[in-house]
């Protein structure tokens, strides 16, 4: 027996698909009310589905990347598990860095836990839900006041305001950072590439205003296929 037993298993697929229908309709539902809401508030109906559109389209681009990143994932973990955790609350980077280092510790290659013991890929389901975790016991905790404090500060102090919010981005990027930059050439090399087209789409964009809203997805699908080419040549 090994991980790609439980990683094929037709209960986790169906345990999967049961989840991904309750937040389907749980956001079905959300969006009823809100609808209902708007025309309580005076909105008219075009505007509102205007609106969808418009969200709809530019959410397209964005779920090519997260489909990428599914396919990314199969490699390692099969289809179901990386289907589920990019469908709720993972990214691509957090699920293959916390699949990785638990596979590490373990002794096992991340492209061999399919074939390794099931344990191994029971301990990767385990690290990525219980690290994901935290985030929304964060965000129920201390959303609210650090949101409104943020406001108070930026009314209040200004340009500090702003300097005070973009310092908790920072502080992520301290986190990954030296991860991608000392851990091999190739991974530093595509870190480079993302950071040169996102400088660039950011220029083209103040000229093309509808480009932000897929500079995110541009620099990860173009970034995904630069790291093929980088441990292609390194």
């Amino acid at each position: 027996m090994t991980g790609a037993v439980i990683a094929n298993s037709p209960l986790l697929y169906i345990l999967i698909a049961v989840g991904l229908a309750a937040i389907v309709i749980f956001a079905f539902f959300c969006f009823l009310r809100a609808r209902k809401r708007c025309i309580e508030l005076g909105i008219s109906p075009e505007t509102i589905s205007n609106v969808v559109k418009s969200t709809a389209t530019a959410a397209i681009v964005p779920s090519l990347a997260i489909l990428l990143g599914l396919l990314t994932l199969s490699v390692s973990l099969g289809a179901a598990w990386p289907w589920w955790r990019l469908s709720v609350i993972g990214s691509l980077s957090y699920e293959i860095m916390a699949a990785d280092y638990t596979a590490k510790g373990m002794n096992v290659a991340l492209s061999s836990i399919l074939s390794s013991d099931p344990s191994v890929f029971s301990a990767v389901m385990l690290v990525m839900t219980a690290g994901v975790i935290a985030g929304p016991i964060m965000v129920s905790i201390v959303a609210e006041k650090y949101s409104t404090g943020i406001m108070k500060t930026k009314s209040s102090k200004g340009d500090w305001g702003t300097i005070f919010a973009g310092v908790f981005y920072l502080a992520m990027f301290a986190v990954y950072l030296p991860i991608l930059i000392f851990s091999d050439l190739p991974s530093a090399l595509t870190l480079g590439t993302s950071l040169v087209l996102t400088i660039l789409l950011g220029i083209a964009a103040k000229k093309v205003p509808v480009l932000n809203n897929f500079i995110m997805a541009i620099v990860l699908i173009a970034s995904m296929c630069s790291s093929v080419l980088w441990a292609g040549l390194f």
